[in-house]
């Protein structure tokens, strides 16, 4: 089985190996820069999901043999709590299935919430805030306001389990 993933992200590539290969037991893995087609921080779940579904159908087509494409995106979404982080994984079949994951849901703080509505990118404004470079490429913002407690590699990797649920439970998605 070849999965093709659609970032060259470190962390979503580890988060959709160990979900991979917890459901399935193995496969081989290919990544591929996708674009999103959405704005740097996409700014609702729905330009968050078809972000996840861009990246993952140019993974599939841009990879000769792949089973499966995978986008992984992040986003935020506007609630009546505040700003809130959100995540969705896409998983395309070569057959043409589609299996869709959310993560779950953090509230950002008021400052972040701010500097996103000015239009700047959630990976840098947790590099100044944190005062480490690349945070995108580790913990990300969950792990930083979590301060560990969470990481930015769970959220997707849980997100990639529930997009995978049509494929691993057929019987009962087909039925």
């Amino acid at each position: 089985m070849l999965v093709a993933i659609g970032t060259k992200n470190p962390v979503k590539i580890r988060a959709v190996k160990k979900a991979f290969r917890k459901a399935f037991g193995g496969g081989s893995f290919s990544s591929v820069e996708s674009p999103s087609g959405v704005s740097h921080t996409p700014a609702s779940l729905a330009e968050t999901r078809v972000g996840a579904e861009t990246r993952a159908r140019h993974a599939l087509e841009k990879t000769k043999g792949a089973d499966f494409g995978v986008g992984v995106e992040g986003g935020v979404q506007k609630t009546g709590d505040g700003l809130m982080l959100c995540g969705y994984v896409v998983i395309i079949g070569k057959d043409g299935k589609v299996g869709i994951g959310g993560g779950t849901e953090l509230v950002l703080p008021g400052a972040y919430a701010k500097r996103i509505y000015r239009g700047e990118e959630l990976g840098q404004i947790n590099d100044d805030v944190s005062g480490e470079k690349g945070t995108k490429h580790g913990g990300g913002a969950v792990g930083f306001l979590t301060k560990g407690v969470a990481t930015r590699e769970e959220y997707f990797r849980l997100a990639t389990a529930f997009a995978l649920a049509p494929f691993i439970s057929e019987e009962v998605y087909s039925a």
